[in-house]
């Protein structure tokens, strides 16, 4: 764009912008609605609201810590599950060394029992 048409506007002087259509709800008069949403709560912090809230924030945290114990015991199982995995192909491997040595075994004895 060529700069002769480059201009810069100011939020006041541009009508739909954000700024501007906020900082006009705030300056005119307007209900306790509007007012909870632009800025936000300002009632008192005691009473029957904030003790359910409370509440629902102490079971939302007891679930939190339920599924913190959850994880771990999860992690735990997990870690087991590779050591016994190890173990039996551990075992497993041993038995295939047991049976093939075996097999050797049987015919060396195979060849003595021939040649005496």
């Amino acid at each position: 764009m060529p700069p002769k048409f480059k201009r810069h506007l100011n939020d006041d002087e541009v009508t739909g912008s954000v700024k501007f259509g906020r900082r006009n709800l705030l300056e005119e008069d307007s209900d306790e609605e509007e007012d909870f949403f632009l800025r936000g709560p300002s009632g008192p912090r005691f009473g029957p609201r904030n003790d359910k809230i409370r509440h629902v924030q102490n079971q939302v945290d007891e679930v939190i810590d339920v599924m913190q114990e959850n994880i771990t015991k999860v992690i735990e199982r997990g870690e087991r599950l590779d050591d016994l995995q190890d173990k039996s192909e551990s075992l497993s491997d041993n038995a295939t060394a047991f049976s093939n040595r075996a097999k050797q075994l049987r015919r060396q004895m195979w060849w003595r029992g021939c040649k005496v």
